[in-house]
């Protein structure tokens, strides 16, 4: 499950490279309303919007037990999923072996000055087109990215174009809260969730890992050498050989 702004874009490396190892391996990257250009409706659940999107792309294979991975808000996402048992707002059920989460948004939002920037609607929409603007690229591109010259103009062209036409972008903003965080953490805390980090994160600093360790001491944490935010697109090789043994260990 991607984060905010994006799409399947950010996976395209690591899918390419998951595929070349184990080309029967069933792997979902969920359509959610409002990214990737699709229609967002207007709603007051939106949580419950996107859960019935992972649903559908889920229900085929319902009866499978899944392995769960998300970034940045994806990982919000899936906490959200985690904090009702994995039952999806129509009743379904989702048989889950394990969760993984990077680079996971919640913890210390209180603390972050980010967060509390972003909460008048339009300085969101400022924030996005400033993303966007091609003016701007080259800069986004190193603050984002340790190597941007090593991806393709491609690959690094539709990452932008995924976050300007992502209408879910300021929704996010208004359901993960410090609230929305502290009830999950209280339903959650005995979760045995697979925490994975970067040390040289730059969008979610590796300090907020301390504020996770506390919350769920019954979880695994790791921090990777070397990763900043995107390790999919930047590593995809280090970031499918660090997945692997984590999901087999879980199935």
């Amino acid at each position: 499950m991607h984060g905010n702004g994006g799409s399947r874009t950010r996976f395209l490396p690591a899918l390419k490279e998951i595929e070349s190892r184990f080309p029967n391996q069933p792997l979902v990257i969920p359509q959610l309303s409002g990214f990737d250009g699709r229609w967002l409706p207007d709603s007051n659940k939106y949580w419950d919007v996107f859960l019935n999107d992972l649903y559908e792309s889920v229900s085929d294979l319902l009866e499978v037990p899944w392995i769960l991975y998300g970034h940045g808000i994806g990982g919000s996402l899936l906490m959200e999923l985690a904090s009702r048992n994995f039952v999806f707002p129509n009743g379904k059920v989702m048989p889950v072996k394990g969760v993984i989460l990077h680079s996971v948004v919640g913890p210390a939002l209180e603390r972050r000055v980010f967060p509390n920037v972003m909460k008048p609607k339009w300085v969101r929409k400022v924030a996005q087109q400033l993303i966007t603007w091609p003016y701007l690229r080259s800069f986004w591109e190193k603050r984002l990215f340790q190597h941007p010259e090593a991806l393709s103009l491609d690959l690094r062209q539709q990452f932008f174009e995924d976050y300007a036409h992502c209408t879910a972008f300021p929704v996010f903003f208004d359901l993960i809260t410090a609230e929305w965080y502290r009830r999950v953490r209280s339903v959650c805390r005995d979760y045995p969730f697979y925490f994975l980090w970067g040390n040289k994160e730059r969008v979610l600093n590796v300090k907020l890992l301390q504020y996770l360790q506390a919350d769920f001491p019954y979880s695994r944490f790791e921090v990777k050498t070397g990763w900043d935010h995107f390790p999919m697109m930047e590593n995809p090789e280090e970031f499918v050989a660090t997945l692997i043994p984590i999901a087999r260990e879980k199935c």
